[in-house]
C-alpha cells in the first residue's frame, strides 16, 4: 500500500495533465504497430520505396 501511494504521488503531476490536456499517442502507437506487422508479413520487398508506398497506401495517405 505505502508502494502505491508514493507512486501515486509521484506521478501526481502527469495524472492531473492526462485529465488536463486531451492529447496522447494512439495514432503513433497505431503507425507503429502497422509497420511492425507489415515488416513480419512482407519481408519479400525488394525495394525500400515499395515497402513505404505500402504504409502509404495502408493509412491512406495517397491513393493507388
Amino acid at each position: 500500500m505505502k508502494q502505491a501511494l508514493k507512486l501515486y504521488n509521484d506521478n501526481l503531476k502527469y495524472i492531473e495533465n492526462s485529465f488536463k490536456y486531451d492529447i496522447n499517442n494512439g495514432i503513433i502507437e497505431e503507425t507503429k504497430n502497422l509497420i511492425k506487422c507489415l515488416k513480419r508479413i512482407a519481408f519479400g520487398y525488394r525495394k525500400y520505396d515499395h515497402f513505404i508506398a505500402r504504409i502509404f497506401l495502408i493509412k491512406g495517405i495517397i491513393k493507388e
